[in-house]
């Protein structure tokens, strides 16, 4: 939110010196008139806090009401244009108009903090947002999970990965003798390019709401990351895992050959590894886990063989983590595939897809920096 250097160094000034309680420092602060924007010139950084959890609260409010719960009323990207998450390259969600993560997981953990800020006393003109924003929050989370979800049988799922190898420049086993179950996972995104209803990719966007919420419909949670967690152990292409790492994006499931196409090994969010999703994913499922060992501790942790497939795809995650940890402050990496393996190969060095532009992979970011601060929880080994 501090965009300008002259206030963050003030704000932190201010911040480190105070004895005021943290609450009362932050809004303090949140006192101080903005000014890195001139229309925002009148507007202290509490007014813009304001306006920015109305937005959310309005934009969310259609979906929260009785008999309401339609993709009409799901977040929807802007009229005209083609990006609206994390995933900000021309197919990196397929053209869709409704993101996967911002619907499953931004917009109710953005209700969560909103009615967590509300009790602390952040939003005085809206004292209601205590129990409405959580309100909304339980619809959110328990509601759309339903719009996104692809479910593929073990003899569909087979069928579409001997097509993808033969239709592919992927030279590897199709791995399909490893299902031990039918395929899910959750859609990119609804309303793409081609006229699909639902983008088909596997992805790794789980990890948002692995990472920043802790639901409550149990039968749904353990489906959920008892999906994930088959996604995350099973070998490419079967699943998200290589070699080098947690794929991003896997095509092999997708109904037509425009899949394989658009997700490739040099597309910026196709077939490609990202070091901030690795980290968000590990913690994510350690913070499910641990709640294992609270007095209300999720129906998933009773079910041994649940539990256990959690456990087993954390740590086979982290072994991959750990063998590539040569690339982990990278932004993004791809790999070739010779001699029966997946091989790390500079993101870089690879031909953009054709009819698109090289983009390049910074290291110059913090999310690229995640693994100071994320570690490997040795008490689920």
């Amino acid at each position: 939110m501090f965009k300008a250097p002259q206030e963050r160094r003030e704000l932190r000034t201010f911040l480190g010196k105070t004895n005021l309680p943290a609450i009362s420092r932050l809004l303090t602060a949140f006192s101080i008139t903005a000014s890195f924007f001139p229309e925002n010139s009148n507007l202290t950084y509490a007014d813009l806090g304001r306006i920015n959890a109305e937005k959310i609260m309005n934009g969310s409010a259609a979906f929260t009401a009785p008999g309401n719960q339609t993709m009409d009323n799901l977040i929807h990207l802007k009229d005209g244009q083609i990006v609206g998450d994390w995933r900000d390259s021309t197919y990196g969600i397929g053209g869709g108009r409704i993101p996967y993560d911002v619907n499953t997981a931004l917009v109710p953990a953005a209700l969560r903090a909103i009615a967590s800020l509300a009790r602390a006393g952040f939003f005085p003109t809206h004292p209601e947002w205590n129990l409405t924003a959580d309100t909304y929050a339980q619809v959110w989370e328990d509601n759309t999970l339903q719009f996104f979800e692809v479910n593929i049988t073990t003899a569909q799922a087979t069928t579409l990965l001997s097509t993808y190898v033969n239709s592919s420049s992927f030279y590897g086993s199709d791995q399909s003798d490893t299902l031990d179950s039918d395929v899910v996972f959750h859609a990119l995104s609804l309303d793409g390019n081609n006229n699909q209803s639902q983008v088909q990719v596997m992805n790794t966007d789980d990890c948002f709401r692995h990472f920043l919420l802790n639901t409550t419909n149990q039968t749904q949670l353990t489906s959920f990351i008892n999906s994930t967690a088959n996604n995350v152990r099973r070998t490419f292409p079967a699943g998200l895992m290589t070699d080098v790492g947690m794929l991003i994006s896997n095509p092999a499931y997708g109904p037509s050959p425009v899949y394989a196409a658009n997700w490739t090994t040099s597309a910026y969010h196709g077939t490609v590894v990202w070091s901030w999703p690795l980290a968000m994913m590990s913690r994510g499922l350690e913070l499910q886990l641990s709640r294992c060992s609270s007095t209300s501790a999720p129906d998933f942790c009773s079910d041994s063989t649940v539990f256990n497939n959690v456990k087993n795809a954390y740590n086979i995650l982290w072994d991959s983590i750990d063998a590539n940890s040569a690339h982990l402050t990278t932004e993004v990496w791809s790999w070739t595939y010779s001699g029966g393996k997946f091989n790390y190969i500079d993101y870089g060095a690879l031909p953009p897809p054709p009819g698109q532009s090289p983009t390049e992979s910074d290291i110059v970011q913090l999310w690229s920096l995640t693994f100071l601060a994320v570690t490997r929880n040795e008490g689920f080994a």
